[in-house]
């Protein structure tokens, strides 16, 4: 899966209704940007971050952070670092880190 990859079916239940089908087609266009954002971010925190520390490093809602996470972290762009770090209403995050095939990614940009 490359940085640009969108899968549809992803982003909406197998049987959902034609306005969640819809919605997901219009948000796939943003997808890669999103991403890169995200990437960016993380890189630019070079300790790592939370997804609360990305959304505020990037300007994106924690809401579009979060799943651009997962799919980061499923192309092997971002790793959890294992370290937790407590957010604004005290639950316990992932600290996120950029890996080196994301480093790459970012530096080309």
């Amino acid at each position: 899966m490359k940085i640009d990859d969108v899968q549809i079916k992803k982003m909406h239940h197998r049987d959902g209704p034609d306005t969640e089908r819809a919605a997901a087609h219009k948000v796939a266009r943003r997808v890669k940007g999103r991403r890169l954002q995200v990437l960016s971010a993380l890189f630019s925190l070079r300790r790592g971050g939370t997804s609360e520390d990305i959304s505020t490093c990037s300007g994106l809602s924690v809401l579009s952070v979060r799943p651009r996470l997962t799919e980061l972290q499923e192309m092997n762009l971002i790793a959890d670092s294992l370290v937790r770090s407590k957010n604004t209403w005290g639950n316990s995050e992932i600290v996120w880190k950029i890996t080196e095939e994301g480093e790459k990614i970012v530096r080309e940009l």
